[in-house]
């Protein structure tokens, strides 16, 4: 994951354009092969919005007085305002004051900006640089075009299930932020994995479909194109989004609370150090547009640390340091915790009267003394809520475990016929 992320660093990314292109093909090769490219015109309407024309870049930077260069767009990618229009001229300092942005909070970071619906053009550089800037005349250049004959590009990729069912979980994330890791490439590099592991199941209850997608009109434009399938079928799903960094883990849950993919999470959540959940109301990612009222598949988020929650997000600091294989292995296996919960989940009846001897079933040890409690209680505990009304998450809830940790439990007990899935 981490190596994936240092190979897409570098290529230029915007909602729109090559970049965006050449990063899908990498993807595609990263996961074997498979993901269908798909495509809107620039200029189509999308409910609300219309698709913008699609916009590139080829060089962008400021000369100063003293014939330095400065925002050098080939030395790093935020330094020019996101779908600048092209302009080569020279003015003053004080005209060039209103095309500069930077953060004063920040004095030593370059931020990310962008004008994707409004033409302008500008460059962003640290607060400290932007101070030290020395008054005489400037030179900006900025190479770039629209093709208001373009597109916007997204992938997806359909698993079926292994047996036949039309419900499908949902794993999305985006691929829109120039030079940035946490917040641009974790998503991408946790949702590649994904898709091998899921692949390598022998049994998978539910259909999967995955979309990669620039950040808010892609995910619109993928909606657009698919809202009756979505609605039909989806019965749970997950935007992935920075979950490489090695401190917290967090969810965003969805309106509805109680939506399978937010009790998945919530409860796996539990078993985490440093975890956090927020409301609908700290939304921020494209869990916007799939819980949309008219939607409403109840999608929950998963992150490490949650977007603007850490100090680098959305500046030059987000680099290949905000990130490790740690965190992102730490990162993916939170996903596929909450993933084996929603497999997992069914409503579970007992098939004994009276505790079952375990010990038989090797699910809790011959040998008896005091001070053995978890391991013995946890296939107990099970066992004594499966009353065929209460599902696994609502079990878990109630005796404080995170599914996973039943998993063979469960395998066991249907094989040795303790138990039934209700109907």
């Amino acid at each position: 994951m981490y190596e994936l992320i240092k190979t897409l660093y570098p290529i230029y990314r915007s909602i729109t354009g090559e970049g965006v292109r050449k990063s899908l093909e990498i993807i595609n090769e990263a996961v074997g092969g498979g993901l269908e490219l798909k495509a809107l015109r620039s200029g189509m309407p999308v409910y609300d919005w219309v698709i913008p024309a699609e916009y590139n870049v080829r060089d962008a930077y400021i000369i100063t007085p003293s014939g330095k260069k400065i925002c050098e767009f080939k030395k790093h990618n935020l330094h020019l305002l996101g779908y600048s229009e092209p302009v080569h001229k020279k003015l003053s300092l004080d005209e060039l004051q209103s095309h500069l942005y930077s953060d004063p909070n920040k004095p030593n970071s370059i931020p990310y900006a962008t004008s994707y619906y409004e033409r302008r053009w500008g460059f962003c550089l640290s607060h400290s640089e932007r101070n030290s800037l020395e008054n005489g005349e400037y030179e900006v250049f900025i190479d770039s075009d629209f093709n208001e004959s373009g597109e916007l590009n997204w992938a997806q990729f359909y698993l079926q299930a292994t047996k036949p069912t039309k419900d499908e979980i949902l794993i999305s994330t985006y691929i829109c932020h120039p030079q940035m890791c946490n917040n641009e490439l974790s998503g991408p590099a946790v949702w590649c994995e994904l898709i091998k592991w899921l692949k390598s199941q022998k049994e998978r209850k539910y259909n999967y479909r995955f979309v990669i997608a620039p950040e808010t009109i892609g995910a619109i434009a993928y909606i657009h194109e698919n809202f009756n399938a979505l609605k039909a079928n989806v019965k749970a799903g997950f935007v992935l989004s920075c979950l490489g960094d090695d401190n917290e883990y967090s969810v965003i849950l969805p309106p509805d609370e109680n939506s399978p993919s937010a009790r998945a999470a919530k409860i796996v959540l539990k078993t985490k150090q440093n975890a956090k959940t927020y409301s609908f109301l700290k939304r921020g990612s494209d869990e916007r547009q799939y819980n949309t009222p008219a939607l409403n598949l109840g999608v929950a988020t998963l992150c490490r640390t949650k977007f603007v929650e850490f100090p680098q997000y959305h500046t030059s600091d987000d680099d290949l340091s905000c990130v490790s294989q740690k965190g992102l292995e730490g990162g993916l296996k939170f996903a596929k915790e909450c993933i084996k919960a929603l497999e997992l989940n069914e409503i579970y009846a007992a098939n004994f009267i009276c505790e079952p001897c375990l010990g038989k079933y090797n699910l809790t040890s011959t040998l008896s003394m005091i001070g053995i409690t978890m391991p013995q209680m946890l296939p107990r505990n099970f066992l004594a809520y499966c009353d065929g009304k209460k599902d696994l998450l609502e079990i878990c809830e109630l005796i404080g475990a995170n599914p996973n940790e039943l998993e063979n439990i469960i395998k066991i007990c249907l094989e040795n016929n303790l138990i039934k899935i209700a109907k």
